[in-house]
């Protein structure tokens, strides 16, 4: 009987122990994918700043809500030399006709990166929309955000991660 427990315990702690690729304190998963000027991007283009990974698709009622504030708020923190950050908006399952209508309508001068395979919706566990990651400096995980981002909390998260 005691060994049975004993192996129970240790399997019990063996299957805590497991993390997920996107738990905080991961290297992120890397990918790449083409921007709106047929560019590759990878997230290892960044490192050494923060890196806030926006996922969204255009069906989001709070996607589109939410980008002509995302892109207010970046114009301003880039203007401000103290934040060293990109951030980087994925469409995912749609076409890159979405993103460049999107990328117009919003006047976006922020990154925009087409995933129509849904590869990074895997790898970063996307369930909802919108979601953010927030990837420090070393190119690990910080945070996981479903929904969206005020200035404040931008500006906190870049502080903390840089």
């Amino acid at each position: 009987m005691k060994k049975i427990i004993y192996l129970l315990l240790i399997i019990f702690v063996l299957f805590s122990c497991n993390s997920k690729p996107t738990d905080k304190g991961q290297i992120a998963p890397v990918f790449a994918l083409a921007d709106m000027e047929n560019q590759t991007y990878s997230p290892e283009k960044n490192k050494g700043k923060v890196l806030i990974l926006h996922f969204w698709t255009d069906f989001c009622r709070s996607c589109r809500e939410e980008f002509p504030r995302m892109q207010a708020n970046y114009e301003e923190l880039k203007k401000d030399n103290s934040f060293d950050f990109e951030l980087v908006a994925i469409n995912l399952g749609q076409s890159k006709k979405v993103s460049e209508k999107f990328k117009k309508d919003f006047e976006i001068s922020f990154k925009m990166l087409v995933d129509e395979k849904k590869i990074t919706e895997k790898l970063y566990d996307i369930q909802t929309f919108p979601t953010n990651y927030i990837i420090n400096s070393e190119g690990k995980i910080a945070r996981k955000i479903k929904g969206w981002l005020s200035k404040k909390q931008i500006e906190m998260l870049i502080k903390q991660n840089s």
